[in-house]
């Protein structure tokens, strides 16, 4: 797990951050105090501290009738307050549009949720659709799946060991995220994510990342198909068709976030004057 800054300010927010990310990979039913101190390998008497701050903050709280704690409703409140800047989901909606013309194929809009990948789109290819196994909103260790996989290969070395650390403790799946270095190796290698189902399925998935201008990753732009499909210059070309539109997109993300565009009608509310009294 990666040591927090040595600072005693930063070193607390760092901790409060890392639980924050830890909480949101257990979603709605939350952990218990020895599940979190478990995966960050905190002390007992610092998370209870630090969860009991958050807690009177509303970033955390514990659902009623259990000992579990979970994200607050200012979490919530937060990310309703930058919808705008981030809305990658509005700005996917073209591509997504293209994509199912020239392609025909399922597409996955994928982002980043801690130590976790999220979906956060999909539109419907000529797939059936029980054939598919990832569903909007799923919440995928990252690393697992192609859509998450893209997002995973191009963070810094640094969060990509954390982020193995926490999933190989989480699952206790050792041997799969020690297999993951070399599908990082070939992502970055290859410049796309490929990845195929190990079931009766006989699908396979391959993703790119969506950039910011810092060529951070912050999404992913996934295509699932048939495995006698997905090969040679099929593959290659969907490949291309992929980037471009995940270019596209970043483009848009940067210039949705240079040019915020915030509705402030309570400044119309109170510049209103008061109602006129009624007579009877």
């Amino acid at each position: 797990m990666k040591l927090p800054p040595k600072n005693e300010g930063a070193q607390s927010i760092g901790r409060a951050a890392l639980l924050l990310r830890t909480l949101s990979t257990f979603g709605s039913q939350g952990a218990s105090l020895m599940q979190i101190c478990t995966l960050t390998q905190l002390p007992k008497a610092t998370v209870h501290r630090i969860l009991s701050a958050m807690q009177e903050e509303h970033l955390v709280e514990r659902p009623w009738g259990t000992r579990h704690y979970r994200l607050g409703p200012e979490v919530y409140a937060f990310g309703m307050s930058v919808l705008n800047v981030f809305d990658i989901k509005t700005i996917a909606q073209p591509s997504f549009e293209r994509l199912a013309q020239t392609t025909g194929e399922t597409v996955y809009l994928g982002i980043r949720c801690g130590y976790d990948a999220v979906c956060l789109d999909k539109r419907q290819g000529h797939l059936p659709q029980n054939a598919e196994i990832l569903q909007v909103n799923d919440r995928w260790p990252m690393g697992i799946g192609s859509f998450s996989l893209a997002i995973l290969a191009h963070l810094p070395n640094d969060e990509i060991a954390d982020i193995l650390a926490f999933n190989r403790l989480r699952s206790g799946e050792d041997k799969t995220f020690s297999k993951l270095t070399s599908s990082i190796h070939n992502t970055l290698k290859n410049g796309y994510a490929l990845t195929k189902t190990r079931s009766a399925r006989g699908i396979s998935g391959i993703a790119v990342p969506i950039f910011d201008r810092r060529r951070y990753p912050i999404a992913s732009l996934c295509a699932v198909s048939t495995l006698d499909r997905m090969k040679g210059s099929y593959l290659s070309g969907l490949a291309a068709t992929l980037r471009h539109e995940a270019d596209i997109m970043s483009a848009q993300y940067e210039l949705a976030r240079m040019n915020p565009a915030q509705a402030e009608t309570w400044r119309t509310a109170i510049k209103d004057p008061p109602p006129q009294r009624i007579a009877f």
